[in-house]
């Protein structure tokens, strides 16, 4: 039922395919956005990715969604097991896959940008994909992040922007700020 739901969708993107062919990226998205991470991951990328997964009880139907749909889970978060899911998602992107994580995750505040995924960038000399995800039409859901269900048949515009890897001596609070901003841009929804 989910794969019929999810074939429904019309994506519109300024690419057909990303071109990872010279190596792994830190995959950022916001949180609200997860329902068709899977998908994107599917049609976007040649490399497999793993992605950060809370522990939490809500976690554990998430990562058993993304291993139907391909996707590795790592499981932590930035209050639980987090130096843990930051070494496995290193070893993870040394053995060449995407890391995929929620900046915003696991319980908000929302579209506010946390400072894991700039260490994982540092740590490994990786840049970042910014994944903006529109909805033409979708519901949201009373939860801290507003999660967005779209419609079948609904439209869903993606953009994919890189960015280079902090600088050395880069303020991370800076490169947070940076981040935030441009993942805000690309994924508001249509008025």
């Amino acid at each position: 039922m989910l794969r019929l739901w999810l074939s429904t969708l019309r994506f519109r993107s300024d690419l057909d395919r990303f071109d990872d062919a010279d190596g792994p990226s830190v995959v950022l998205l916001w949180h609200d956005k997860l329902f068709i991470a899977p998908l994107i991951g599917q049609r976007l990328f040649g490399r497999p990715i793993s992605a950060l997964i809370s522990t939490s009880k809500d976690g554990a139907w998430l990562v058993a969604f993304f291993r139907l749909m391909g996707i590795t889970a790592v499981r932590g978060s930035s209050n639980r097991r987090g130096a843990a899911a930051l070494i496995a998602l290193t070893r993870a992107m040394r053995a060449g896959h995407h890391a995929g994580i929620t900046p915003d995750g696991p319980k908000g505040p929302a579209l506010v940008f946390k400072p894991g995924a700039i260490a994982l960038s540092r740590l490994t000399g990786r840049p970042f994909l910014l994944i903006g995800i529109r909805y033409a039409s979708c519901i949201r859901f009373g939860s801290w992040d507003r999660f967005a269900m779209p419609l079948p048949f609904t439209r869903v515009d993606l953009t994919v922007v890189r960015e280079a890897v902090p600088a050395e001596g880069e303020d991370d609070e800076a490169v947070a700020a940076r981040l935030q901003e441009s993942l805000r841009a690309i994924s508001a929804d249509p008025a």
